[in-house]
């Protein structure tokens, strides 16, 4: 089941771009989960701008594909086991928006809906592997295109849980879609939230392409991920969310920016995300690394890895005893 899990991440990771946006990728998730217990709901545009999904929006505005936003609920813990709440960046492809990459760049950028993809799949793995526990998905999905409604440098947005952000770097859209949800799942009371995304180049730059960048703002929390990913033969490295990284992010017209300056992107990219997890204890993965190989080896094909569906099996199975 786990290997079917991981396998399914891969597919939805590999598909082409043109044949996965949003609201076709959200279809799949949904088709995927049926039958298996899991309880999905997929909101449309209008009803993502009715829940003042601010980053959402602004980030799907450059696109033609309108963006989704996916719940998934599996609930067989019972009401006294803890809930874990899954938030993965869903950016079907990310072309830079304004602040636009290299060609080069965006070749492998169908693989930064990665972190959505791992969330769905692990979600229907412990659902097909019917464990006792109570997990929630929420799924960030648009493209990120330089239409002539593309948010543009100096745009404010307002986020869902109310603050502001100033825009300076239209390729750092995925903290703006991944704040939304970090908010909309904070909202719901979890016990815990960890997230995955294919973040920054800079986790890469630190880390390599086969290690993902684990923050947190609890130390339990962060040591049980970590274990799980060991056991699953996944690699992590804790890296520091230091309060004087928040310095970086200070704007003149608004609470924050969305991007930092020259050094420590990825840990500034975590302390954004922090800002919208309500103190919840939190773990956040920056998979940008381990999510793609370039190169097919002994172990992998080319390609979407599927990373880290293995690790939140294993962590979630630890959780229920298994």
């Amino acid at each position: 089941v786990v290997g079917q899990s991981v396998n399914m991440a891969r597919m939805l990771v590999n598909t082409p771009p043109s044949e996965k946006p949003p609201a076709v990728l959200a279809e799949v998730v949904r088709k995927a989960a049926s039958g298996h217990g899991v309880a999905v709901e997929v909101w449309d545009a209008a009803k993502i701008r009715e829940e003042r999904f601010g980053g959402l929006l602004a980030v799907a505005a450059g696109s033609d594909e309108p963006p989704s936003f996916v719940t998934l609920e599996y609930s067989n813990g019972g009401d006294e086991a803890p809930v874990l709440a899954i938030v993965g960046k869903g950016v079907t492809f990310d072309s830079g928006g304004l602040s636009l990459k290299p060609s080069a760049s965006m070749e492998d950028m169908k693989s930064d809906m990665t972190g959505a993809a791992v969330a769905a799949a692990a979600i229907l793995a412990a659902a097909r592997l019917r464990l006792p526990v109570n997990v929630r998905g929420y799924l960030a999905f648009t493209e990120n295109m330089t239409g002539g409604r593309a948010m543009k440098l100096g745009d404010v947005l307002t986020m869902r849980n109310g603050k502001t952000v100033e825009v300076l770097n239209t390729d750092a859209e995925g903290r703006l879609i991944l704040a939304d949800a970090l908010a909309d799942a904070a909202e719901a009371d979890p016990d815990r939230i960890l997230d995955l995304a294919t973040l920054t180049g800079a986790c890469m730059v630190g880390l390599g392409t086969k290690i993902a960048g684990l923050f947190s703002n609890d130390d339990d929390f962060a040591d049980e991920v970590a274990a799980a990913a060991g056991a699953a033969g996944e690699r992590t490295w804790p890296l520091p969310l230091d309060d004087d990284f928040k310095d970086a992010l200070k704007s003149g017209v608004a609470d924050m920016k969305n991007v930092g300056g020259k050094w420590g992107g990825a840990i500034t990219a975590a302390k954004f995300l922090e800002e919208f997890v309500a103190g919840v204890p939190w773990v956040h993965l920056d998979i940008a690394g381990p999510s793609w190989s370039d190169n097919e080896n002994s172990t992998r094909d080319a390609g979407g890895t599927g990373c880290f569906v293995r690790t939140l099996a294993a962590y979630l199975e630890k959780s229920a005893g298994a």
